[in-house]
């Protein structure tokens, strides 16, 4: 019996970790991993399928990833109707029966955590076990009938899940988790309908995280709602990669607010960039925060991010969410400025996703929340935030990504910032770019930063922005040239040769760079700390560890 592990990735550089443990867990049948992503063509992801000759294929469902994923089993099944199709995952778990009558062509759903209920499956289908009605967590059709079988107990010694790697590391990102559930109870959120955190011994943490740094793997993202939950794990695990660092990077989403003291004496010993931290800070406002059932000090959030940033070692990635009850358009600018004060390495904004199966799901009328049938769910409007406000934030969130997270302007926007209400600053620029129909048309880097300078000559001297987007583009491109329209005199290219020529011996005398190539020079007009400073400078940026260097020649 040969069966196919599917699943469709947002990008080609994610991984997916359920279908890898299927794999291991069921590890006596032929079974072979299959991805593509969302943004494939659907028929050709089912021909490619097909043409494997699977008796069986299993799907890892979410939201992102649902629609694709129902057309190709629509089209298996019209290539071969004997073909065994078996869905799985969080956006199938919480209404089996009705997407088993919805969809003929789907013969089985896997609700619940799937280790156990897939292997047993798979027993049936191949003539080892009889009874099908004693799989728990299995859904199934039945002379035209769906049939609910009992719910599966969770897994109580996660030890018994087999290491989802040891037959091959993905050369993407690689994911992993220490344990499976959260802490907290957050209504917007599917880990809330499951009471506890289970945790995987330290010692096959260890085990696992050792396989994975010895196989140079480039970054790893644990999926813990939350790394830290247990302090007394957490800093053990931590200690153990410092320990052992040797250039994989790993990821961890973490609740700011419960660092301490004895959790900054750990991480200060971090090697820069070995750990990256995502905090979910969704907003800052009480009211909202006690309407989604969240636990959150912002203040102490606040204070440890800051600490953490300016530790210079760790990557900070907050998030906040659009749409949350109770949180108008004025509470959401708040909550932005207040998260932007800590000046984040990116802020994401996200807008809500009504989940099925959330409690949030269960509210939506009492808020007025109205969301978009199809997935991801997402908010439209609410009793406190209207559709017009939602669809400007969604622009402003646009350009927000483009124009901060990207950093590809990160010496420009940075220097504004420090002038500027960020929101304000954000707001205006966002409504400036719908007039040069920055949402309909495709702007390259060039584009992007003549735009940045036309909507900058109304706060600054013009030469002035030119010089900071000089930095930036030079830095960004990697180039030794200007496009005209940042230069900021004729001769600009010229003294960019004659500079690398002239002065090669001295640049790398001072600078310690053995390869040349991995340094470029030019005379530009330089600003420092904000002031503008006219005259000849050597501006070089080494590329190997992106520290700026002034030398005055």
């Amino acid at each position: 019996m040969r069966v196919i592990l599917a699943a469709l990735n947002s990008k080609f550089v994610h991984s997916n970790l359920a279908i890898r443990y299927l794999r291991a867990y069921a590890n006596d049948f032929d079974t072979e991993i299959f991805e593509g992503t969302i943004n494939e063509n659907p028929f050709n992801l089912a021909l490619e399928i097909a043409s494997k000759k699977p008796d069986v294929v299993a799907f890892s469902c979410y939201i992102w990833n649902i629609e694709n994923t129902l057309k190709i089993c629509g089209i298996l099944k019209e290539i071969n109707k004997d073909i065994t199709i078996v869905l799985g995952g969080p956006e199938v778990s919480y209404n089996p029966k009705e997407i088993l009558q919805l969809h003929d062509y789907i013969d089985y759903i896997i609700f619940g955590e799937g280790e156990e209920t897939f292997r047993e499956l798979l027993r049936y289908l191949s003539g080892k076990e009889n009874d099908l009605k004693a799989v728990k967590g299995l859904a199934f059709k039945r002379d035209n009938d769906v049939l609910l079988n009992e719910e599966r107990p969770l897994i109580s010694n996660l030890d018994i899940i087999p290491f989802p790697y040891e037959k091959e590391i993905p050369s993407k990102i690689v994911y992993y988790e220490a344990s499976r559930g959260c802490p907290f109870s957050c209504k917007y959120c599917l880990s809330s309908t499951i009471r506890g955190v289970r945790f995987f011994s330290l010692e096959r943490i260890k085990r696992d995280l050792k396989y994975l740094i010895d196989n140079d793997v480039k970054l790893v993202k644990f999926v813990d709602r939350t790394f830290n939950a247990n302090k007394r794990i957490a800093i053990e695990i931590w200690n153990f990669l410092i320990e052992n660092s040797k250039g994989t990077k790993f990821h961890f989403e973490i609740a700011a607010d419960l660092l301490d003291e004895e959790c900054f004496e750990v991480l200060k010993k971090a090697p820069k960039d070995l750990f990256q931290f995502e905090i979910g800070v969704q907003t800052t406002n009480e009211k909202v925060l006690k309407n989604i059932n969240r636990i959150m000090n912002f203040e102490k959030v606040k204070n440890n991010v800051k600490r953490v940033i300016d530790m210079g070692n760790i990557h900070c990635h907050l998030d906040l969410i659009v749409g949350l009850p109770g949180e108008d358009f004025n509470s959401f600018t708040r909550s932005f400025e207040d998260v932007m004060d800590i000046k984040p390495d990116v802020l994401q904004i996200g807008f809500l996703k009504v989940l099925k199966g959330s409690p949030i799901s269960f509210e939506a009328e009492k808020y007025g929340i109205k969301y978009s049938p199809y997935p991801p769910y997402q908010v439209l409007k609410t009793n406190d935030i209207h559709f017009e406000e939602v669809v400007f934030l969604l622009k402003f969130e646009e350009v927000f990504e483009t124009f901060y997270n990207s950093h590809l302007f990160d010496i420009t926007i940075k220097y504004f910032l420090k002038q500027f209400n960020s929101y304000q600053f954000f707001k205006e620029f966002t409504l400036f770019l719908e007039g040069e129909n920055f949402f309909k048309l495709n702007f390259d880097f060039n584009g992007k930063t003549k735009l940045l300078l036309e909507f900058l000559r109304k706060f600054a001297d013009e030469d002035k922005v030119k010089s900071l987007l000089v930095h930036d583009y030079l830095f960004t491109t990697q180039k030794g040239y200007l496009p005209e329209f940042i230069k900021i005199d004729s001769n600009f290219n010229k003294d960019i040769k004659e500079v690398l020529q002239s002065n090669k011996k001295i640049i790398n005398e001072k600078l310690g760079v053995k390869d040349f190539k991995t340094i470029f020079a030019t005379r530009v007009n330089v600003a420092i700390k904000g002031d503008y400073i006219y005259g000849k400078f050597i501006l070089v940026i080494n590329l190997l560890d992106k520290r700026y260097f002034y030398i005055d020649m």
